[in-house]
């Protein structure tokens, strides 16, 4: 369970923590306000993808902390697998920062971790719903993921993903050999010509990073010699001046004079020396910068050339080191193949055939666990539309036999028939924006039996959904949140009376910047809230009334 967000230098907010309880966790607030930003902050401590252009303006770096309590076993497994300590009370603390270069820290338990290593904890702490969880719905390429995730068909599918790839493989070999000779030689020469260049070149991860600031820092090697040598001017004694350093030993000697007629001169007069012996070293230091400080034009031109050269591999190979390693990783791999086929192309076929069989042993066994869950699907998800105002709505899932792929042998897809008489028909040709609402949340909903994740998200599942559709959805929001935490964006009034914790984002222009405050609500706060959301800026009294039937009969 996530209770506390930390949010320093992140677009409009330039400081904020939050303090999130157990229950429906419900953040409000006028469209703009900084909600989203809160939502972008969460998903870069789960690892992923973000961007240097959401430090604020006038910062240098940007952070966000997060502070969870009571992980699972899920989680405290991935902790020991991926060498991240853990805490014996069961809590977990993360950090990441983002630096204007584009660099990120992640710390997890003070633990340094890579990007990928935090997303897959990530996985197993929090899940988003929002707009993109709406299109994956109506993206029948995705449809498959609700129904693996209902089955709990991981281990399944790996198998049936871990015997395709073996297959697919093998084909490749096949299609290898199958070649004209002459091909393949010149395939082998170019393959060679590039593994050749790629290895000589000597790359290594974070080298163009690097290259960069060194290159950075001798083009104002003029600033930083002056800076050090002015330093080091100011510390020591000149022809007409004593140093800071051979001045504060001084000082330090005068004050020892008085020890012995004033209590606590001594002491004084040591901490003085201590200070001393400590600039002393630090001038030390700025001389050994200086030394080291060996800014040689041809040094430049080399790192010049370099980058520049590698620049022209980013643009054959890859866009980064990682891309162009792995490209040269693939490539040596299809060379290998390429001059070491040491099966016949009858063997091969032999195989091919034996590993098809076995393949579609697997497919059978994941196309029946998904058509078994569809029947669950299609029952829960229909009992929780009925719930949320759609008494009339008709689910299925539609199968269709494909060829082997990386997903299985079906394509799937959800239809829908919202009112009676109506066909059913696809969902993206179907459902309305307030309709694709309630099913997104009932298909979370369904799912959420068979999910070990502490922290569901909902990013304005409300959204398109008025009335006694929106009660409900609120109430379905307060019953996941009593099995675990949820946390809502809204605007909806009926949404936010349900809310065990409600938090306000409001943001204001001081001093010509803009700041975004996040801002935890007491019952008064609560009422006025919901009566805004009502009626908008100017609050009557009818609606503080109605704010507060709202409330109050929500709490009953």
């Amino acid at each position: 369970m996530l209770t506390t967000l930390r949010i320093d230098n992140i677009a409009i907010i330039e400081s904020a923590a939050i303090d999130f309880g157990n229950g429906l966790n419900v953040m409000s607030g006028e469209t703009g306000a900084g909600k989203s930003i809160i939502v972008d902050s969460i998903s870069a401590i789960l690892g992923e993808r973000t961007s240097k252009e959401l430090i604020r303006t006038g910062a240098d770096k940007a952070q966000v902390t997060a502070f969870f309590e009571d992980i699972g076993p899920n989680v405290t497994k991935l902790l020991y697998n991926l060498g991240i300590p853990t805490e014996s009370d069961n809590t977990l603390h993360i950090s990441r920062t983002i630096s204007l270069d584009g660099k990120n820290a992640c710390k997890v338990n003070g633990a340094t971790v890579t990007v990928s290593m935090l997303k897959q904890l990530g996985k197993e702490l929090i899940s988003i719903h929002g707009q993109h969880d709406s299109q994956n719905l109506l993206n029948p390429e995705c449809h498959y993921k609700y129904l693996d995730a209902l089955a709990n068909n991981e281990d399944i599918y790996n198998d049936y993903l871990e015997k395709y790839s073996a297959y697919s493989n093998l084909y490749k070999q096949f299609k290898a050999l199958s070649q004209n000779e002459e091909e393949k030689q010149k395939r082998i020469e170019f393959l060679q010509h590039e593994i050749n260049e790629i290895e000589s070149a000597g790359i290594r991860v974070g080298e163009y990073d690097e290259l960069t600031s060194k290159r950075d820092l001798f083009r104002n090697s003029e600033k930083v010699l002056k800076g050090l040598q002015d330093a080091l001017s100011i510390l020591s004694d000149g022809d007409d001046s004593t140093g800071v350093v051979n001045a504060m030993f001084d000082a330090s000697k005068a004050v020892e004079k008085s020890a012995a007629h004033y209590d606590g001169a001594e002491k004084l007069s040591a901490e003085m020396m201590d200070l001393s012996y400590a600039l002393e070293a630090k001038k030390g230091e700025i001389e050994s910068m200086i030394y080291e400080c060996e800014f040689n034009p041809a040094t430049l031109n080399e790192i010049e050339e370099r980058l520049s050269f590698l620049f022209k591999m980013k643009g054959k190979y890859g866009e980064s080191e990682e891309e162009i390693l792995e490209y040269l990783e693939n490539s040596k791999a299809e060379l290998d193949t390429l001059i070491n086929l040491n099966l016949s192309q009858d063997e091969i076929i032999a195989k091919l055939e034996q590993d098809k069989e076995i393949l579609l042993d697997a497919a059978e066994k994941l196309s029946l666990s998904r058509k078994h869950a569809a029947s669950e699907f299609e029952v829960h998800v229909k009992h929780e539309l009925t719930f949320l105002d759609m008494p009339n709505v008709e689910i299925s899932v539609n199968f269709e036999r494909t060829k082997l792929n990386p997903t299985g042998s079906d394509n799937i897809e959800f239809l829908i028939s919202p009112n009676p008489g109506e066909a059913l028909k696809p969902l993206a040709k179907i459902a309305s924006g307030g309709e694709l609402s309630r099913i997104m949340l009932a298909i979370q909903n369904v799912l959420s039996q068979n999910d070990n994740v502490g922290t569901m998200i909902f990013d304005e599942i409300d959204t398109g959904v008025s009335g006694s559709a929106a009660e409900k959805i609120a109430k379905v929001l307060k019953s996941v949140g009593s099995k675990g935490q949820v946390i809502c964006i809204t605007h909806s009034a009926q949404v936010a009376s349900y809310a065990d914790n409600h938090f306000v984002v409001e943001k204001k222009v001081q001093n010509e910047k803009t700041y975004t405050y996040v801002t935890p609500l007491d019952r008064d706060g609560r009422i006025k809230e919901v009566a805004r959301i009502i009626g908008g800026v100017n609050i009557t009294e009818l609606q503080i009334k109605s704010a507060t039937e709202m409330i109050d009969s929500a709490c009953i």
